[in-house]
């Protein structure tokens, strides 16, 4: 094998590798299972998650941008639920008739606590291997 990535060795990788683990719902007194969520999907969340407005005329327009932290917490937690090992779905018709939510990241904050949303992002973040921007900044900052 060479020092060197060749392409023969990266296309015989999995890149596709799920990661599992159990997150644990102590308010319930229940076991989530969560799994790790792919950076394709990690991406379209935040994508999702800016909101790009133009006010004002042509010649004077400014453009705002926001994102919403919520709305990707919330799909990053619909992606990491592993429903190969349970059949809660946060996106089912049963739970978005049950909180009379159209989409299922309406329905997220329905079900978790502001506390409980970080910390299942977080839980399924670590086993992702992704982690916010702003919490990379603040680990160097305290460093």
């Amino acid at each position: 094998m060479s020092q060197f990535l060749t392409m023969e060795d990266f296309l015989s990788m999995n890149t596709e590798e799920v990661v599992k683990d159990v997150w644990d719902w102590k308010k319930k007194g229940v076991k989530l299972p969560i799994r790790s969520v792919s950076g394709e999907v990690y991406f379209k969340a935040r994508k999702a998650a800016l909101k790009v407005s133009v006010s004002g005329k042509k010649s004077k327009a400014e453009r705002k941008v926001e994102f919403d932290d919520l709305r990707l917490k919330a799909e990053i937690i619909i992606a990491g639920i592993d429903t190969d090992r349970t059949d809660f779905r946060i996106d089912s018709q049963q739970v978005l008739a049950k909180f009379g939510k159209i989409a299922a990241v309406d329905v997220v904050p329905c079900i978790f606590s502001p506390n409980e949303i970080d910390a299942l992002h977080e839980a399924i973040s670590k086993i992702s291997d992704f982690t916010d921007d702003e919490e990379a900044e603040e680990e160097v900052k305290n460093s």
